[in-house]
């Protein structure tokens, strides 16, 4: 193939070292509040059987899946988030997990999605989640989890907007709205921050729903409260107004204030139950919601109940089959990081720089002195410092710009004179600034 012809799919990328190397910072940054919280770490396959994550997602996220037929005529997809493969685990492995169950997973999902400025088909998710606790304290965890995840990276305007879909679905059926569209108004009411409240009440009114009765739905939806107190007040007697004011008051306990109340609030996917939720930041409001999620009560119950599509596989032992003992009724809650969003972000707001960081490039300038070279190199590495080696003698201009491309900080170089005296010259490459040092010392010097 021509050089020119040489890309990647769209919505797929590569990432060259100085860029993966900051992705992993920030993943690091982010596993470590997770453990801090109590979450252990889970892996899953890429590929799922179909049916284990088709009619998880609504419509939208069924078209979006990337699905195949493998060489054994098996139909597979491929992960679309990491919640529903979440669910099969527990579902699959109840007896030997110790409920309830605290997972952090950092993975890659895919979307066939239309990609613009921070989405992507391939991208990663970190999720955090709690399986077998109907607490509302483990909620409020997840959220202060993730909100404490991202001001580690350094971001300082972190807003998180909360709501519960028991709340948005008893709003939407006492103005008149039919129980078999009360998802698609949902899904409608979602959009709300993307196309406007006159676009949402058109796209609402052509499913033959009307949004002005004995009281406009958005004067209630658009409330706002200064004290978990008033919800209960302003939603005397809706399903969910008690669970919402709990949270808040827990985050509250925790020292969080940095949340909004946002009844318009909907979460696209079908599976959410309780509480909702997403962060948004106020500095790089073009990335949308960087993280969210909520409570999601029955989807773990949805694969203890016998699939007749999965029934021949499990008759040769491919799919076990989950025990439905205790299960229909799971509770969970858990929340997604947008890892991609969040790195464009960052780096939008200067909170991320991409370099290549070695401490040290050990120059090569003699063969006969390759011996002293690798002896040093230990000696660098044996005492934690990064450090380079340069594998064949060369120029030593050469070298410098081979250090200066991969962002060093210092050379050490050793020539015949240098080695004569037991000495090295240390160049600092950002200033030119040169040292002799004896070579026993070179450790100390460097760590200073």
């Amino acid at each position: 193939m021509p050089k020119k012809d040489l890309q990647t799919l769209k919505g797929f990328r590569d990432f060259l070292p100085e860029k993966a190397l900051e992705r992993e910072k920030v993943f690091e940054t982010i596993r470590s509040v997770f453990q801090k919280y109590g979450f252990l770490p889970l892996e899953t396959p890429v590929l799922e059987y179909k049916e284990i994550l088709s009619g998880k997602y609504g419509g939208e996220g069924e078209k979006l899946m990337y699905q195949f037929r493998d060489r054994g005529q098996r139909d597979v997809a491929m992960r679309y988030d990491l919640t529903v493969p979440l669910a099969r685990v527990v579902a699959q492995y109840q007896s030997e997990l110790a409920m309830p169950f605290k997972r952090y997973q950092i993975a890659p999902v895919w979307r066939a999605d239309n990609t613009q400025k921070g989405r992507y088909r391939e991208f990663y998710q970190c999720d955090v989640d709690v399986v077998g606790s109907d607490s509302i304290t483990a909620d409020a965890e997840i959220i202060a989890c993730i909100n404490e995840a991202l001001q580690s990276l350094g971001i300082k305007d972190v807003v998180i907007r909360i709501n519960n879909r028991k709340i948005l679905d008893a709003l939407l059926q006492n103005s008149g709205i039919p129980k078999n569209k009360i998802l698609d108004a949902m899904r409608i009411i979602d959009k709300l921050e993307k196309i406007g409240e006159p676009k949402v009440r058109e796209e609402l009114a052509l499913l033959g729903i009307k949004t002005k009765g004995r009281q406009d739905l958005f004067e209630t939806l658009n409330a706002t409260f200064e004290d978990p107190k008033e919800i209960s007040v302003h939603l005397e007697a809706v399903p969910g107004a008690g669970e919402l004011a709990a949270v808040v008051e827990i985050l509250l306990e925790w020292g969080i204030k940095n949340y909004q109340i946002d009844l318009t609030l909907a979460r696209g996917l079908d599976y959410y139950t309780g509480t909702i939720f997403e962060i948004i930041l106020p500095d790089a409001p073009q990335y949308g919601s960087i993280a969210g999620g909520g409570r999601y009560d029955n989807l773990i119950g949805m694969f203890t109940s016998p699939n007749p599509l999965l029934s021949k596989e499990r008759a040769k032992g491919e799919v076990p089959q989950p025990s439905r003992k205790a299960m229909a009724g799971t509770a969970a809650v858990g929340g997604s990081i947008g890892v991609d969003r969040l790195l464009a972000a960052l780096e939008e707001l200067e909170l991320i720089k991409y370099d290549l960081v070695s401490d040290v490039l050990v120059c090569n300038l003699a063969e006969e002195l390759e011996e002293q070279y690798l002896a040093v190199t230990k000696q660098l590495r044996d005492s934690g410092i990064k450090t380079d080696f340069y594998y064949s003698p060369d120029k030593l201009d050469k070298q410098l710009k081979y250090a200066d491309k991969k962002n060093i900080n210092f050379a050490v170089i050793i020539g015949q004179d240098e080695q004569k005296k037991s000495e090295a010259t240390v160049k600092n490459l950002s200033t030119g600034k040169q040292e002799k040092v004896k070579q026993k010392d070179l450790s100390k010097f460097l760590k200073k």
